[in-house]
């Protein structure tokens, strides 16, 4: 009897080590997952870049005065909606794999609290305080924070460039209608209004999704508390 106990409880702990391993092999695949990531980001900035400062009208024949378009507005538009849109995304998926790591350092919290229990609550915490430090508690985060600081860097940086792109649109639409080229026509104004919605769109969404997936983390962090709360109980 006593034999089978424990090797129901080794078996308990292999499990909870094979957990521990994959939640380290998860971590360090998302890492490498961004890096390809900001490689194809540097990319795209490389030709919205292009594209933008070749945005514009200019003089061929001084002769003929004849101008011709490098870039029209039609396409430095469509491509600061690609660029936009691919950071949201990239944004959204920052946000996505915090959270999702959160979640998996609950489970791997309360392993370690298992392994190094102590005789009391307070010792539990003291222990762990001891080996982990603080920075491994995956509770009592705000918005500001529950995404880990690796994903909380990268949700930043897609974020405040998509407020970049949104900017240097608007300047260059200011700056080709005060350039020597004519007012835009009807079928212009337009399209520059239905872009630049869309703009506003990705970069009102972005924070939203950030809030929503938040009150995801701390319906999870509530429903870990209360399994916890329960075991004490019935310990």
């Amino acid at each position: 009897m006593e034999e089978k106990k424990e090797d129901e409880k080794n078996r308990e702990y292999e499990l909870e080590d094979q957990l521990h391993e994959q939640y380290a092999v998860n971590d360090n695949s998302r890492n490498s997952v961004f890096i390809s990531f900001i490689v194809g980001i540097i990319a795209l900035f490389g030709f919205y870049g292009f594209v933008y400062v070749n945005t514009y009208k200019r003089e061929i024949s001084s002769e003929y005065r004849y101008e011709s378009w490098n870039f029209n507005i039609n396409i430095f538009l469509l491509m600061s909606f690609v660029t936009i849109g691919i950071l949201f995304f990239l944004a959204i998926l920052a946000i996505y794999l915090g959270y999702s790591l959160r979640r998996d350092q609950f489970i791997i919290y309360n392993i370690r609290k298992k392994r190094y229990k102590g005789v009391t609550e307070k010792e539990t915490k003291v222990r762990m305080k001891e080996i982990f430090g603080g920075i491994y508690s995956p509770y009592n985060k705000d918005c500001s924070d529950y995404l880990p600081n690796f994903y909380n860097l990268f949700y930043w940086l897609f974020f405040k460039s998509e407020i970049f792109i949104f900017v240097t649109a608007i300047l260059k639409i200011c700056d080709l209608k005060n350039t020597q080229c004519p007012f835009y026509n009807c079928k212009d104004i337009v399209y520059i209004i239905f872009i630049m919605l869309f703009h506003i769109i990705f970069i009102i969404l972005t924070p939203k999704f950030r809030r929503c997936y938040y009150k995801k983390y701390k319906y999870n962090e509530i429903k870990f508390k209360l399994a916890n709360s329960y075991k004490r109980e019935n310990s």
